[in-house]
C-alpha cells in the first residue's frame, strides 16, 4: 500500500484543457477503420464471448490491409477487453466482453490529463449510481426487478462465502450488484456510460485498501436498495444509493492513501 504524501511534497496540480481538437472530424486511420469493421462483423456474424475469431492469414484478406495495420487493430480492441488474443497452439483471437470497466479505465487518463480529482470522482460517482437506481426502480416489470434482485434480498446467504473471499473476488462479488441494477435501466448507453465512474473507484479501492473492511455496511446498504427496487420505490432507490456511496466516500476519504483534491491517476 502506498504511503499518504505530505501536502508539502505533493506537486502543483496541472492539466491539459478540456476543448475541441481534431477528435469530432478526424479521419480514422487503417487500424481503427478494421477494428471498427471487425467489431460490425463479430455482431453481424452473431459470434458471442470466447468465440474465435478468423485467423489472421484470413483477416488480411477480408480487410485488405496491411499485417501492421491489422495488428495494431487487434490490439485496440484487445486493450479495451472487446477481444482477446490466446498465445500458443490453437490459439489466436476470439470475442471478448463489453465490460464497463475497461471503458473507466481508459476513460481515467482524460480525467488525469484533464487534472479532475478524486472529489469530482466521488461527486460523479454519485450521480451516476442515483440515477441507475431510480431507473432500475422505475422497471415496468415486477418480476425482472425480483428476479434481478433476489440474490441480494437476503445477505446472510453469502456471508460465509464473502468471509473468506479474497480482495478481488470480494470486489467481484459486489461489483455485480451495481452492474445488476444498471442491467434494469433499459438503455445499454446509460448502463454502460454511467457504470464506468463506479468502476475507477472500485478499481482504485481495491489496488489500495481493503474494502472486506466495511462488507457488513456493503451487504446492509446492498438489501436495502434490493428491497427498494424490487417495490418500485424509485425516490428511496435515489435515496438509499446516495447514501451508500456516500458512506464508500467517507471510508475513503479516512483510510486512502490519496487526498481527495489529488488528480485521478491511472492504477
Amino acid at each position: 500500500m502506498s504511503t499518504r504524501r505530505d501536502s508539502a511534497e505533493t506537486p502543483a496540480m496541472s492539466r491539459v484543457a478540456i476543448g475541441r481538437g481534431d477528435g469530432l472530424m478526424r479521419v480514422l486511420k487503417t487500424s481503427e477503420s478494421m477494428a471498427r469493421d471487425l467489431v460490425r462483423d463479430i455482431i453481424a456474424s452473431g459470434r458471442q464471448s470466447g468465440d474465435a475469431l478468423p485467423s489472421e492469414a484470413a483477416m488480411l484478406a477480408e480487410y485488405g490491409v496491411s499485417r501492421e495495420s491489422l495488428r495494431e487493430g487487434l490490439r485496440l480492441l484487445e486493450v479495451q477487453g472487446l477481444i482477446s488474443i490466446r498465445r500458443g497452439p490453437g490459439g489466436g483471437p476470439v470475442v471478448g466482453m463489453v465490460d464497463p470497466a475497461n471503458l473507466g479505465r481508459t476513460a481515467t487518463l482524460y480525467y488525469q490529463m484533464a487534472g479532475a480529482t478524486y472529489e469530482e470522482l466521488f461527486e460523479a460517482w454519485v450521480f451516476a449510481e442515483c440515477e441507475l437506481a431510480a431507473r432500475a426502480a422505475r422497471h415496468p416489470l415486477r418480476d425482472a426487478r425480483l428476479a434481478a434482485m433476489a440474490p441480494f434480498l437476503d445477505s446472510d446467504d453469502c456471508a460465509d462465502d464473502e468471509q473468506q473471499a479474497g480482495v478481488e473476488d470480494f470486489v467481484a462479488q459486489h461489483s455485480s450488484f451495481h452492474a445488476t441494477i444498471a442491467s434494469l435501466a433499459r438503455n445499454r448507453v446509460l448502463e454502460l456510460t454511467l457504470q464506468t465512474m463506479g468502476q475507477v473507484v472500485t478499481h482504485h479501492v481495491a489496488v489500495n485498501e481493503d474494502p472486506r473492511v466495511i462488507r457488513d455496511l456493503i451487504a446492509t446498504s446492498h438489501r436495502r436498495l434490493a428491497k427498494a427496487i424490487v417495490a418500485g420505490h424509485g425516490t428511496l432507490a435515489r435515496t438509499l444509493m446516495q447514501q451508500h456511496i456516500e458512506d464508500i466516500s467517507n471510508y475513503h476519504r479516512d483510510q486512502s492513501s490519496v487526498q481527495m483534491d489529488e488528480v485521478i491517476e491511472w492504477q
